[in-house]
């Protein structure tokens, strides 16, 4: 929709159903995906006092597919575990996923949120 077909809305709204609108700017719904496969290695320490957190996660991120730009692109991202072994507990793993889906929420660059990536999980 363009800025005058919002603006017919809202006469239309005025005059049709007599209600007082407040109107503001139009804004651009702005999305940040990543353009190809990125390996990562992070390493977390923090000591407060007691014991202090220490994790280690290690894996990928890439992009779903190349045509991000089509219309019938799924938009989502995906959060894979491909651990072997018991390097990562099981009771950690959905921790993990909601860091990442928190993390999805708001883009590094713009503060966009992130679509169309798949984040593999491998060791940690």
């Amino acid at each position: 929709m363009g800025e005058l077909h919002l603006f017919v809305y809202c006469e239309r709204m005025k005059r049709e159903y007599d209600v007082e609108l407040i109107v503001g700017n139009p804004t651009v719904n702005y999305r940040e995906t990543i353009g190809k496969k990125a390996s990562f290695n992070y390493l977390h320490k923090k000591q407060s006092g007691g014991a202090g957190q220490y994790a280690k996660v290690i894996g990928y991120i890439e992009p779903i597919n190349e045509n991000i730009g089509d219309e019938g692109a799924d938009l989502g991202c995906i959060f894979e575990d491909a651990t072997t072994g018991n390097n990562i507990p099981n009771e950690y793993i959905p921790a993990i996923e909601k860091a990442f889906h928190e993390c999805t929420k708001r883009g590094p660059k713009t503060g966009y949120p992130v679509v169309g990536c798949r984040y593999v999980l491998t060791d940690g």
